[in-house]
């Protein structure tokens, strides 16, 4: 009767404990939005098949400052982009396409064999960060108005933290970014 008794306890604490995955802190404070470099510039590409569109990125505190030749320059604060008297509110700003800096902190974290899942659902898009082994893998971007998936695959890390290649897909179309040179001032 003990054993059966210390049983349902061992179940009812194991239901009721909250999800740990291990080396979830490591992966919170490695890729979380504080990480990313107060002031940088970046020669990126964005890449859609054949074509090639240098842009170029400077961050200085806050606020990026973005140049392409199609485009001229463009300012960002976060991740609201305004161009004239339109704003669009982007999901995900030039740091977390360069460096993985894309934790806020409040994302669920799920696991299951080496992978950690963190999900987030704000009023646009349900948002799905995938860590495999401790490196950041895939985000999925749903947005919630249009009921559009984007989805980013990131290569690997360079040994001064950015990412320098990393795979967009929108239904059909698919994007190539790439950081051909960061500095750091």
């Amino acid at each position: 009767m003990k054993r059966v008794l210390l049983m349902c306890l061992l179940m009812l604490s194991y239901a009721c404990a909250p999800v740990v995955c291990p080396g979830e802190k490591e992966v919170r404070s490695r890729y979380s939005e504080d990480t990313a470099p107060k002031n940088y510039e970046a020669f990126t590409s964005l890449r859609y098949g054949i074509l090639r569109v240098p842009i170029y990125i400077e961050k200085s505190e806050e606020k990026y400052t973005i140049r392409s030749p199609q485009t001229g320059t463009v300012l960002l604060k976060d991740s609201n982009l305004c161009v004239n008297a339109t704003c669009l509110d982007l999901p995900v700003n030039p740091d977390g396409l360069i460096f993985g800096a894309l934790l806020r902190g409040d994302e669920k974290p799920s696991c299951s064999f080496g992978t950690i899942t963190f999900e987030r659902d704000d009023q646009m898009y349900k948002r799905k960060y995938i860590f495999s082994n401790g490196e950041l893998k895939r985000v999925e971007l749903t947005d919630k108005n249009r009921d559009r998936i984007l989805i980013l695959e990131y290569g690997d890390r360079s040994k001064e933290g950015y990412y320098k290649r990393v795979k967009a897909s929108l239904g059909d179309m698919t994007f190539l970014f790439t950081v051909d040179e960061l500095k750091r001032r």
